[in-house]
């Protein structure tokens, strides 16, 4: 790797530009704070006692929202917080009450000159938002006798869960009908009664998960994050819920959850627009890195360049890019920039993207010779590239022959590159195939893609469309760890006599795209040939993301 060439001729223009503009810009620099490219973030938390931050005397303390907002101060990246519409004792239908009166409460936090806020004015405004809600819908439905036995009536309970998942999507819809780009990121609860018998705690976590479940549940079709604080506050229970007759958490509780929340913070928040730091080819070796400036550029002295923890370049501001020689093809790089101002202070939070140079591939070459005028050669082609399918010895792809159920399990166990979990075998019917297939099929067994009767898997059976379309959807989960749930039903009239879950896969394909029948038909009972199947294998990994 070896620094851009800069003529001293534009090294002296960018020196005198920048002593030239200094002057006009400096009064609008900040010398306290760090240079950074993130926008200052307005917080508001929304929730019960716990985001309001009682303390296990039942008195109003410090929260987590406290601790985060200070983490974020810390950070230099606050501009300003609000827990004032976190209330102690809130349900879910309280806050949706707020949302439809659009409640004025008085503001607790920092960075605000006004004393009051109205509810939605302040969502509009925020750009992250946390919500804790629930835990007072459910808990009063679950008590304890005399000798600390849990008393509920199940169908009480379960429709107060099911409640807390109703209202949790119409908060979220609230929040994203006012402000679209808001971060929303949701508290998942943690046990709260560690004190009880052990032979009563998992009637208890039981009824934690469930009401996370319901949170999740309401999340769905969300950009929302949930932030799990279960396992966390399970560690250490005793110091984080010290008072055995109350479920709020102590200071160092509280701090754990912001941890939490952090974590899924530097995870998931989009500090950084998109653009401000790209990567592109000059050639089989080069790349140049070019970017953004930070907010406030009136200080700001050089830009160095990092790859991976090693600096190996720096340019004077206002210059925004650079070249990378000498660069290996297939190898991933980690780039970043950092900015330093004129007091020598860095950037706290730095710019990074990972980057592959490509190996420029060879003249085209005729892959498969019986495709030449075939409907699917391109994606066939690419499914091929991808190494998703293969044809035969003689150079040939035989698109309209039928797939069979090991060829397809393997092709889609080999694009999401996934592995068995048990090393015994789950089907007898598949001795006379290579071991490579059989830990394919395992693998789709144990992650819950393909299932058999009675212990057969019948691997040489043609995979109809219908079968190719639930394993799909299956795939779905897989690889995106969300539930495949498409919103409207397909349109096709020969479906109807299956399964469910079969004519949603369906509808979620036609949803995406990916199958589009023919003449109002799926016809799922044909067996699937290996050219639809190149298609909607292909589609369906570009639409989850693989």
């Amino acid at each position: 790797m070896t620094k851009k060439s800069i003529s001293y001729v534009v090294m002296a223009f960018a020196l005198v530009l920048q002593i030239a503009v200094m002057p006009l810009q400096a009064s609008a620099a900040d010398p306290e704070k760090a240079p950074t490219w993130i926008s200052p973030i307005n917080y508001l938390a929304l929730g019960d006692s716990l985001a309001a931050g009682v303390t296990p005397n039942n008195e109003l303390g410090k929260g987590y929202t406290d601790f985060l907002a200070e983490e974020l101060a810390t950070s230099e990246v606050l501009q300003a917080s609000n827990k004032g519409f976190s209330y102690p004792g809130y349900k879910t239908d309280d806050v949706l009450k707020d949302f439809e009166m659009d409640v004025t409460k008085p503001i607790i936090g920092i960075g605000h000159s006004e004393k009051t806020a109205t509810l939605r004015q302040s969502v509009k405004e925020a750009n992250l938002i946390t919500l804790t809600i629930g835990a007072n819908d459910v808990l009063p439905k679950f008590t304890f006798d005399d000798k600390g036995t849990p008393q509920f009536n199940a169908e009480e309970l379960q429709a107060a869960i099911m409640k807390v998942g109703m209202n949790t999507q119409k908060i979220l819809a609230e929040i994203y009908q006012l402000n679209p780009s808001a971060q929303v990121y949701v508290m998942g609860y943690y046990n709260p009664f560690p004190y009880l018998s052990p032979q009563n705690q998992p009637i208890v976590n039981q009824l934690v998960m469930t009401l996370n479940d319901a949170i999740k549940k309401g999340m769905t079709g969300t950009i929302a994050q949930f932030v799990d604080t279960s396992k966390k506050i399970a560690e250490d229970p005793y110091t984080y819920l010290p008072n055995p007759e109350n479920i709020h958490l102590s200071q160092a509780g509280y701090k754990v959850v912001m941890e939490a929340f952090h974590k899924s913070l530097m995870e998931n928040y989009s500090w950084f627009a998109k653009d401000a730091l790209t990567v592109s080819a000059k050639n089989a070796t080069t790349v140049e890195l070019n970017w953004k400036p930070v907010i406030d550029t009136g200080m700001i002295s050089t830009y160095q360049v990092f790859i991976g923890d090693k600096m190996v370049g720096e340019v004077m501001s206002p210059v925004l890019s650079y070249e990378m020689t000498d660069l290996e093809p297939n190898k991933e790089y980690h780039f970043s920039v950092q900015a330093v101002d004129q007091n020598g202070k860095k950037s706290k939070q730095h710019l990074h993207t990972k980057y592959t140079l490509e190996k420029v591939p060879a003249e085209p070459t005729v892959m498969f010779t019986d495709i030449t005028d075939h409907w699917a050669k391109d994606v066939i082609e690419m499914a091929a590239m991808k190494g998703i399918v293969s044809g035969y010895a003689d150079h040939t792809f035989r698109p309209e022959k039928s797939l069979t159920r090991a060829q397809a399990t393997s092709i889609i166990v080999r694009a999401l590159d996934l592995k068995p979990k048990s090393k015994k075998w789950a089907f007898n019917d598949l001795a006379d195939y290579a071991d490579s297939t059989k830990v394919d099929i395992q693998a789709a067994f144990d992650h819950g893609l393909v299932s058999g009767v009675n212990g057969h898997f019948m691997p040489n059976k043609p995979i109809t469309r219908a079968q190719l379309a639930l394993v799909l959807s299956r795939t779905y989960e897989v690889a995106t760890g969300k539930p495949f749930a498409p919103t409207v039903a397909a349109p096709f009239t020969d479906i109807k006599k299956f399964s469910k879950d079969t004519q949603w896969a369906i509808a979620g394909l036609y949803q995406m795209n990916i199958a589009t029948g023919d003449n109002g038909k799926f016809m799922p009972n044909h067996a699937t040939t290996r050219a639809h199947a190149a298609k909607m294998i292909v589609h369906s990994m570009e639409a989850f993301g693989q």
